[in-house]
């Protein structure tokens, strides 16, 4: 049994020393490393999503400097935005604010 388990082709590939060392090696890379792959694959993973960070408030500064270009050309845009978010009026004017009301608990 020992001879033809000996003899059997897997063993002979595995007790081949550059197979071993192979094997050794991928292990080592793969662990134990300070730049180990795992390592490597969660930084490849938090580079990304900073790329995807950075892409979003790209998009956002452009996006404001739209609107503060639109506010500083035109003196209509800009009441309307001091109105609208700011709740600015004239002296002789009164300001209702309708929105949601919160929701209330029964006893």
């Amino acid at each position: 049994m020992w001879n033809s388990l000996k003899e059997s082709r897997f063993v002979k590939i595995i007790s081949n020393k550059y197979i071993v060392a192979l094997l050794i090696f991928v292990v080592w890379v793969t662990f134990f490393d300070r730049n180990n792959l795992i390592r490597w694959a969660k930084v490849n993973l938090n580079i990304s999503s900073q790329r995807r960070e950075i892409l979003h408030y790209q998009r956002e500064i452009k996006a404001t400097e739209e609107k503060l270009n639109e506010l500083s050309s035109n003196l209509d845009s800009l009441e309307k935005f001091a109105r609208e978010q700011y709740y600015f009026h004239q002296d002789d004017e009164m300001i209702f604010i309708v929105g949601e009301s919160p929701e209330t608990t029964n006893p």
